[in-house]
């Protein structure tokens, strides 16, 4: 299966010329999820995510980020495998979120739009933090995702089974490209 991301850049690809484009710089952005059980709380982080933003008259117009199931690490491998199986990733790969209502205000900027995640797509609102220093924007906030919202299945351990709630943080550094 083609990704979202894949089919919104080719989509888009005629106007690139005529809009910026920042591009996210993976090796410095990162996306964090915090989960929990009674007995213990991890966190898994994933630092190989892509994304792009497409600048336009009034600040952004677009913005595409994707990565990989896979690509989460809670430093436990056995739970990363189990958390493999249970999230069907060869069926699920990917996780992709697009927005192209983007709001600015003082400091923030408002997305509204689709996270695609575990074969359902919700409609999300995140209200980010943003700070802009010439060619280079970095974007800060957190989001509570429910699990059972996207028909997860939560695992048990001692009879009771994790949190259905998580919270994922995120820092994603962009770079404007040159023309």
């Amino acid at each position: 299966m083609k990704s979202y991301l894949f089919l919104f850049l080719i989509a888009i690809s005629p106007v690139l010329s005529a809009q910026e484009r920042w591009v996210l710089d993976s090796e410095k952005s990162l996306i964090t999820y915090e989960a929990s059980h009674f007995l213990h709380d991890w966190v898994g982080t994933n630092q190989n995510i892509k994304g792009v933003l497409i600048e336009g008259e009034s600040f952004f117009d677009k913005i595409a980020i994707a990565m990989y199931v896979r690509d989460f690490d809670s430093k436990n491998s056995n739970r990363d495998n189990n958390a493999l199986e249970i999230l069907e990733v060869l069926q699920f790969p990917k996780i992709e979120f697009f927005s192209d209502e983007i709001e600015k205000t003082d400091q923030q900027l408002k997305f509204s739009g689709s996270l695609n995640f575990h074969g359902i797509e919700l409609n999300q609102k995140l209200n980010t933090n943003y700070y802009q220093k010439q060619n280079q924007l970095v974007l800060k906030g957190d989001l509570n995702l429910t699990l059972s919202d996207f028909e997860v299945p939560l695992p048990s351990f001692m009879l009771r089974k994790m949190e259905d709630e998580i919270k994922l943080n995120y820092e994603l550094h962009f770079h404007k490209l040159d023309r």
